[in-house]
């Protein structure tokens, strides 16, 4: 196998065209048969299929999941990046042993059954995740909304991953918020789409720690009404319901200290209960709709007492939403307020 240290590194080449590589290959290392030249070539695709830090700095932030880091790890000599912290040969061993991008999500589910919700804001861009789909907002750092089904397929025993990242699905050139940028803000890293809500398999629980996900939510909302909802949704799946949630931000309360993620004011939540396995044919007028709307601060009530419709969500956000539903029933279930199962 040749070795990178007769280019000094393989991250010191790999600004210059692949042919400029070979040719200093040849006057380095003298390659004298065509297997040499075979290994050569080899050796330069194998660096080729690296992500773009090894160009410059490579840190576990950049890579998704474990394997990913550790192809880094293992293409060059002596760990010049730093990835393999205690020396025991596996790079970023906090990292998701899964990509969740390659992770296979249950056969169930279209999360945006009800629709896309649209007239969102500029700069936005469409991301599809294992187990949800979100609009992701460039200037504010945080999502817009979020959206998932939710019934039994989606539940199991996988541990909660706890594994805050950048979410590397986002252009080169877009800021990727970090886990550190909450560091002494004094909000908690609240998810839109929950943990909970992805328990089937720990590459998709831990595709819910993606920080496109995650909103700087207060202790008092995150952890009471807004926990406490998720926990009663989860408590109707096991009742024999499914579930079809939207789920999002609005409002600026500041920024975190780096400037780089907006509080919201408010978290709001649409969720349209079903019976398990219906379609959106089973939508009609007397379908239970569950809308709240909840202040992003502290000494809160209960989530019933933030109910609201979807029509005034809408109207405070813009979003038109359910908009797969027929328009006689959405006119409906959008302007009534939720009074139980």
């Amino acid at each position: 196998m040749i070795n990178a240290s007769f280019f000094g590194t393989r991250r010191s080449m790999a600004r210059l065209r692949p042919v400029a590589i070979l040719a200093i290959a040849f006057l380095t290392t003298g390659c004298q048969t065509l297997a040499d030249l075979e290994q050569l070539i080899e050796w330069l695709r194998s660096g080729s299929a690296l992500p773009n830090c090894v160009s410059s700095d490579c840190n576990c932030a950049d890579f998704a999941s474990q394997p990913d880091a550790q192809r880094v790890l293992d293409a060059f000599d002596g760990d010049p990046f730093g990835l393999d912290s205690d020396g025991n040969g596996r790079a970023c061993e906090s990292l998701p042993k899964a990509s969740p991008q390659t992770a296979n999500a249950p056969a169930t589910g279209d999360h945006l059954l009800l629709g896309r919700p649209s007239n969102g804001p500029s700069n936005s861009l469409l991301l599809e995740k294992p187990g949800y789909v979100l609009s992701y907002n460039k200037a504010r750092g945080t999502a817009n909304w979020a959206s998932w089904q939710l019934s039994p397929g989606w539940l199991g025993n996988a541990d909660r991953q706890n594994d805050f990242r950048p979410d590397a699905d986002l252009p080169a050139d877009w800021n990727a918020v970090r886990p550190s940028d909450y560091e002494g803000s004094g909000y908690d890293r609240g998810h839109l789409v929950p943990s909970g809500d992805r328990t089937v398999t720990e590459a998709i629980n831990s595709a819910t720690f993606v920080m496109t996900n995650i909103i700087p939510q207060t202790a008092e909302n995150n952890r009471e009404p807004w926990r406490r909802l998720e926990m009663f949704s989860r408590t109707l799946v096991d009742q024999g319901q499914d579930l079809y949630i939207i789920a999002g931000v609005y409002g600026d309360q500041g920024r975190l200290a780096d400037g780089t993620v907006t509080v919201p004011t408010n978290v709001w939540k649409v969720i349209v209960v079903l019976p398990a396995g219906a379609g959106l044919e089973a939508v009609d007028i007397d379908t239970p709709v569950i809308a709240v709307d909840i202040p992003n601060g502290d000494r809160l009530g209960g989530w019933g007492d933030y109910l609201t419709t979807v029509d005034v969500i809408e109207g405070t956000t813009g979003y038109d939403l359910l908009s797969n539903l027929p328009k006689r029933v959405q006119a409906v279930v959008e302007s009534r307020l939720f009074q139980g199962l």
